[in-house]
């Protein structure tokens, strides 16, 4: 089950596949908020973040944050 903080590698939509990202949040609708580490649209630094089903992302680090 994905948490957040977690890194994640987006499956969807094809414009962001490829791309990590971390998880921010779980929304009460049950998707996740991703903030994306680079940004696909062209000359736009600003972070990117998405709205995504679970089915749309791979969990790379499913490990709890140390302390």
């Amino acid at each position: 089950m994905p948490r957040v903080g977690n890194l994640i590698r987006v499956l969807h939509p094809d414009y962001a596949a490829g791309i990590l990202g971390s998880i921010q949040a779980q929304e009460t609708s049950g998707r996740w908020l991703v903030r994306l580490l680079d940004n696909p649209l062209e000359n736009i630094n600003e972070p990117l973040i998405l709205s995504l089903e679970e089915s749309d992302f791979e969990v790379l680090d499913s490990q709890s944050p140390q302390s």
